[in-house]
């Protein structure tokens, strides 16, 4: 009986789409995240306490060398590649102004270049299911930058696991 219930418990984990909502607000380096974490319809909100230690964390991580900084920039790619199996909704908008109008504008491109590689590879991978809203504007008056994201994406952990193996094999 105990196997039958594990057997169930892991086809479960397995096929069941989980969904994770992120709503990101910055102004200048004051960041304000939100996370809800759902399983099917239910969504639960991480606590700001979660949040804010984790992001300690983060910013204490010492990568020491340029390479190890690399392969942890590589991994965090791959790990929200295979997150990033179904986006519900995208919307993300940039405020940008750097003191210089060709320097603002020279980022805002930036940006846009990044962004726009970025979407085309979701679009092509079918993962979007409506149209994202991007808007990036450039800001010639204040040296500034604004973030206002709001993402919702569902996975499901049998797919990571198959992406992984596929990555391995190859």
């Amino acid at each position: 009986m105990f196997l039958l219930g594990l057997f169930v418990f892991l086809a479960i984990v397995l096929c069941v789409r989980f969904s994770v909502e992120v709503h990101l607000v910055t102004e200048g380096l004051k960041l304000n995240p939100g996370i809800r974490f759902g399983i099917g319809r239910f969504l639960i909100t991480i606590p700001q306490g979660v949040l804010t230690k984790t992001g300690q964390r983060l910013r204490q991580r010492n990568f020491g060398t340029m390479e190890a900084g690399l392969r942890a920039i590589r991994l965090a790619m791959r790990s929200i590649d295979s997150l990033l199996q179904r986006i519900e909704l995208l919307h993300l908008e940039v405020r940008i102004g750097i003191g210089d109008p060709l320097w603002t504008s020279l980022g805002a491109g930036g940006l846009w270049a990044i962004i726009g590689s970025s979407r085309a590879g979701l679009s092509s991978g079918n993962r979007l299911r409506s149209e994202p809203e991007i808007q990036i504007q450039p800001d010639y008056v204040q040296t500034h930058v604004q973030v206002y994201l709001h993402c919702i994406f569902q996975f499901t952990v049998g797919q990571i696991i198959i992406n992984e193996l596929k990555r391995v094999m190859v």
